[in-house]
Parts: structure tokens; sequence; C-alpha cells
């Protein structure tokens, strides 16, 4: 996960130095389609994790639209740090509260009861877990 916005927006609205500061600031915040809740971006602060509402200027349950709206300078976004990787690297977002740490999502991998499991979906499942191991011990 990582937080960005536009540099349109943080020229606009300034850049929020603490999570605290999210309070007031514009976001484009996700919603969790099933239970119709905002998700809360989550920090580590002094060792402990913290959630943060950002003051919303709307409310998506789309990662496209979600990255569409960030992109166009309308508020922060919270997203995972692959989708917007490559708009960091191009300029047209802009990392914030890089000195706090966001929590990661868990990763699951669903599969059949195992004792029907095959040896290539544990081949699988092991090179999965081995690659995600890996990138983020780096």
């Amino acid at each position: 996960m990582t937080t960005c916005a536009a540099p349109s927006y943080l020229d606009k609205y300034g850049v929020p130095l603490t999570p605290d500061e999210l309070v007031h600031h514009k976001a484009i915040n996700f919603f969790s389609e099933h239970s119709r809740e905002v998700m809360d971006w989550k920090y580590m602060m002094n060792g402990e994790i913290i959630s943060r509402r950002p003051g919303s200027n709307m409310l998506v349950n789309n990662s496209d639209v979600l990255l569409s709206c960030g992109l166009e300078g309308l508020g922060l976004v919270h997203a995972l740090r692959t989708a917007l990787e490559p708009h960091i690297q191009s300029g047209r977002l802009k990392e914030v509260l890089t000195d706090y740490a966001p929590v990661t999502k868990p990763v699951s991998v669903l599969y059949p009861d195992r004792r029907y499991l095959l040896s290539k979906v544990r081949v699988f499942i092991d090179w999965f877990c081995e690659v995600f191991a890996r990138k983020y011990q780096e």
C-alpha cells in the first residue's frame, strides 16, 4: 500500500505530513461492496497500527476509477503500490507520508480441500509464497 496524490492536488491543498493531517484533506476513498463501509487507511506509528479516515471527496468501489480520480487531482489515494508505481515513476503521482509505513494487505491463496490437491497446485503455491517472501524482505 502507498498514499499518493497528483502534483496538481498537492500544489492546491498542500502535502499532509502526518496521518493525523489526513482529516484536513480530500480523498478518493474505497468502500467495500459487501459491507458498504469505507476502508480505513492504516499506517505504522510508533510501533502501533493506526487507522485514519481522511475527509472524503469521493467514494468508489472500483480500483480503475480510484486511480483515474487520483490522476486527475481530485484527492489523495491510498492503494496497492503495484498499481500506483508506474504513475509514481512517471511523476503523475507523488507519494506522501513516506515516513509512515502503510500496513500491507494480506494475500490468500484459495484451493480445494488438501486431500485432492494436485502436485502442480502445490508447486504453484510454494512458488507464489517464495516470490512474495523475497519481494517483501528487500
